[in-house]
């Protein structure tokens, strides 16, 4: 799981003025890579962190726009096969 202090070093911030807004876009980007996959217990810690991380970056980089897409072609790539694959 993605820490704050990680958070931080991705985008790139020093200090500690905009936690509360990374600590809630960090939770907001865990939520979106989990609900693109869906529940499963064999996914993979490493690409859903690196996932988490490029859509953190997304919101953050948007965060005054409401019409960004998070969901980038390469966070698209990286959990495909992390994906639960519904039951026809």
């Amino acid at each position: 799981m993605t820490t704050l202090d990680q958070a931080r070093y991705h985008l790139r911030i020093d200090g500690t003025e905009h936690d509360a807004e990374i600590e809630q876009k960090l939770m907001l980007a865990r939520a979106i890579v989990s609900d693109y996959i869906g529940s499963n217990n064999q996914s993979n810690g490493d690409v859903e962190q690196a996932a988490t991380m490029l859509v953190l970056g997304e919101l953050w980089l948007n965060r005054e726009s409401s019409s960004a897409d998070v969901l980038s072609p390469a966070v698209r790539s990286l959990l495909e096969r992390q994906k639960v694959q519904a039951l026809a």
